[in-house]
């Protein structure tokens, strides 16, 4: 890897070992756009996530958060794939359901989360969700209004200002 790549490049095409990356070949610019602004928006979900876990007491907290961010980040930096024929199916959509950190857990004790936390966590949870059939409709219209509304959670939530 040069030393002028990004780490989208990494998420984008092909950073994990033995992995080519999605094909993304026959995109036009503007859908490769949003490709890129999805694999971002899951980043700066993940960050955020990640604070939430490094503020859990309790080790179990700690680590389903951190699933919670890998799910999110993996989902929108490359599970949009243009050959998925239906909905993200499976562990990391297993890894989105809000039960995991809203109700009361019997490995651990209640999350240490605030109410607009856990609304933020839900939202980006089912925008992530679905941004994976958004390349079955409209990539470049509709998966850049998904990536807004995580960034509108990341607000609502409280996230720091990523731009600044």
């Amino acid at each position: 890897m040069n030393t002028t790549s990004s780490t989208l490049d990494l998420i984008l095409f092909g950073g994990e070992p033995d992995d080519d990356g999605p094909d993304y070949d026959g995109l036009d610019t503007e859908e490769r756009e949003a490709i890129a602004e999805a694999a971002g928006a899951g980043v700066r979900a993940a960050l955020w996530i990640r604070t939430l876990a490094e503020r859990q007491d309790e080790e179990d907290n700690r680590q389903c958060l951190e699933r919670y961010a890998r799910a999110v980040e993996r989902i929108l930096a490359r599970e949009i794939v243009l050959d998925r024929d239906g909905p993200l199916e499976g562990e990391l959509l297993y890894e989105l359901d809000p039960a995991h950190f809203t109700l009361d857990r019997r490995d651990a004790g209640p999350m240490d989360l605030q109410p607009a936390e856990r609304v933020a966590l839900a939202a980006i949870g089912a925008a992530t969700a679905s941004a994976p059939t958004m390349v079955m409709v409209d990539l470049a219209t509709d998966l850049p209004r998904m990536c807004e509304l995580v960034d509108q959670a990341l607000a609502v939530g409280g996230a720091p200002d990523r731009a600044a």
